[in-house]
């Protein structure tokens, strides 16, 4: 990698931005299946997963000092902190491609998708993968089927589709993707691990645990040594992430359930409603009350 190349940590919304994409639902994940001629002329260091296929044309791809074409056969994977830079578009590409979050696949409390330490996702895994016309076939017909739903996704379901959706075309590329995969090349670092250890704890826990130190304690760790992990690989700090799951938990049993505003404080293990309602307005800007009173399609983020 030249010294002198320039290298920007880059989000979603940055591609967005940088593209003049039309923005869909939201800042952590986004589709797309036509290719726009105006492209980063710097190394991105994204923090977003993504992967996609070229469906007509090509695109030349640099990766460290190595430059790749991509063509009608090749599925592309990046994951967060795999820097690449696009050399060249040639006219008229298209493409099909889904950017996401850790955080979007992972939020939900259902645990929707745990990226496994074998997978075409993980660290150690190629970025390239030449496909037969088979699986290619396969693929394309896969994401046109996921993005038409998408693209006719009703209302206030928007985001539970997205997530499922996702999903099932991970799952669904993993399974092609099993005989291109040198599982010996991939490995996952110490501090992913303690993530996804943590992750997987706060998910079973995180309606009557909110402290560190019980976590701390569940992964014979320091509370103070597993927040600095946390923050690094997640970049947020781990109540940050806790508050995610009470909050999205409190809108849901406000919104669907009979339960009132007490019962919703009592399930979530807080002392009594009016610290409920502090903390519920704080994180979205409107009491319980007010929040189960607005219609639903204001809720979409």
């Amino acid at each position: 990698m030249d010294s002198e190349e320039i290298i920007k940590d880059y989000s979603i919304d940055d591609i967005i931005n940088y593209r003049s994409l039309s923005i869909l639902e939201r800042n952590d994940f986004f589709y797309l299946s036509e290719i726009p001629n105006i492209y980063e002329p710097f190394l991105i260091n994204p923090n977003y997963y993504s992967f996609g296929m070229i469906t007509d044309g090509s695109m030349k791809i640099k990766i460290m000092d190595e430059v790749s074409v991509m063509g009608k056969n090749t599925l592309m994977v990046y994951r967060p902190k795999e820097t690449f830079k696009i050399v060249e578009i040639e006219q008229g590409t298209k493409g099909l491609f889904v950017l996401f979050t850790k955080e979007f696949v992972n939020v939900q409390m259902e645990n929707i998708f745990t990226l496994k330490n074998s997978s075409f996702l993980s660290y150690g895994a190629q970025v390239f993968f030449e496909l037969s016309n088979k699986d290619r076939n396969v693929l394309h017909s896969v994401f046109h089927s996921i993005f038409y739903l998408l693209d006719n996704a009703i209302g206030n379901y928007w985001e539970t589709m997205a997530r499922n959706l996702t999903s099932a075309l991970i799952f669904q590329t993993e399974f092609i993707l099993k005989g291109y995969i040198d599982v010996e090349q991939i490995h996952i670092s110490k501090d992913e691990i303690v993530y996804r250890s943590f992750n997987n704890l706060i998910m079973q826990h995180f309606k009557h645990e909110r402290s560190l130190g019980f976590y701390g304690e569940k992964m014979n760790m320091n509370p103070n040594h597993l927040g600095v992990i946390i923050k690094k690989v997640t970049g947020k700090s781990p109540s940050k992430m806790i508050n995610t799951l009470l909050i999205n938990e409190a809108k849901r049993l406000l919104k669907s359930t009979d339960s009132t505003v007490g019962m919703v404080a009592y399930a979530l293990n807080f002392s009594d409603i009016h610290t409920f309602s502090k903390f519920f307005k704080r994180l979205t800007g409107y009491t319980p009350v007010q929040f189960r009173g607005l219609p639903d399609l204001d809720l979409k983020n």
